[in-house]
């Protein structure tokens, strides 16, 4: 896991470094390429660094697409802790380089106008020393605007900093969502079991759901109609998950739903629900124009021992739901009956 424990002034290095190396690329100056060009300039990810080489060397410079592929590779499915100190270093750095000119434009402009003042006051008696003075006031005036022009700059960083810290955001979702159905997907899922047995949630339950024979779904009416069967399915998980608990397309026709705070009776009666609601599904061919209504799940259902490890709770739920299969499908199996079953 990458780590930003480096001192302010390091940090405002290696954003001067990836501003530099942004300004030799093809690629618009964007939260995207920062991110990048950052992560460049720390040194602290091998294999970005080794992509990016290899990339310069190939193309020489980075176009939109190949800083697009390494952010999407090797920084959007980093953990959020380190999407968050990243995008804070950002913001910290330019906000404290902001402050300080801000400060010396303050500065600045106050010691204008005592040399303006000073300058008026000896116009008429040291002709010459009043000339170096308005020579000094005009050099001063070239520094406030300078200055000012930096902190718009500045400003403007500020405002990308924030729209990186929303690209980081989208960018995780997207990688822990199904595309076909909007849920969770997979990893997702992974991460919210872990999080919530970490946080030692009691009754803890977990369903696993298989849609029945949906090979032969799909090879009775195709994979679109497959598609469609899915999302219903999906939709179903969806709502009865609703704020409370956490469900997921674990894989192709599988699914899962994480209920903390549920105990395994409760659980099962819920698991029961979807089965219900799955059974009631009318979804038309639009080839043959007739309805579907045979679609049914089989489901598994197992509750959190205390010290077990997240891969065994879905372990025992996975077996409970090969029994529910084996013993005829379009049944719910909780894990005690699967271990008398075995």
């Amino acid at each position: 896991m990458m780590q930003y424990e480096v001192t302010k002034e390091k940090s405002a290095e290696h954003l001067r470094q990836a501003i530099h190396h942004m300004s030799m690329q093809d690629a618009a100056f964007h939260p995207v390429s920062y991110a990048v060009w950052y992560e460049y300039s720390s040194g602290e990810h091998a294999r970005l660094i080794d992509e990016v080489n290899a990339l310069i060397e190939k193309e020489k410079k980075l176009n939109e697409k190949s800083t697009a592929h390494v952010f999407n590779k090797h920084i959007a499915g980093i953990d959020t802790d380190h999407a968050k100190k990243l995008v804070e270093r950002f913001s910290q750095v330019v906000t404290e380089m902001r402050s300080s000119t801000e400060k010396t434009g303050l500065q600045t402009s106050e010691y204008s106008k005592t040399l303006d003042a000073w300058s008026n006051e000896i116009q008429q008696q040291e002709p010459q020393l009043a000339l170096q003075l308005d020579s000094l006031l005009s050099e001063t005036l070239m520094m406030t605007n300078s200055l000012n022009h930096l902190q718009g700059k500045l400003s403007s960083s500020l405002e990308e900093v924030d729209a990186l810290k929303n690209e980081m955001i989208k960018a995780r979702q997207e990688a822990l969502q199904d595309g076909l159905t909007g849920l969770m997907n997979r990893k997702g899922f992974d991460v919210a079991l872990h999080d919530c047995l970490q946080q030692h949630i009691v009754d803890t339950s977990l369903i696993i759901a298989d849609i029945d024979y949906f090979k032969k779904v799909n090879d009775s009416y195709g994979h679109l109609f497959g598609d469609k069967v899915i999302q219903a399915v999906a939709s179903i998980f969806k709502t009865v998950a609703g704020n409370s608990y956490t469900a997921a397309r674990y894989g192709g026709e599988e699914f899962v739903l994480l209920l903390p705070n549920t105990q395994l009776e409760t659980a099962r009666e819920i698991a029961e629900q979807i089965r219900h609601k799955v059974a009631a599904i009318n979804i038309k061919n639009t080839i043959t124009q007739h309805m579907i209504s045979n679609i049914t799940i089989s489901l598994g259902v197992a509750a959190y021992q205390p010290g077990e490890q997240p891969e065994d709770l879905f372990s025992r739920a996975d077996q409970a739901l090969y029994t529910a299969k084996a013993n005829g499908r379009n049944r719910v199996t909780q894990s005690s009956e699967a271990l008398v079953a075995a």
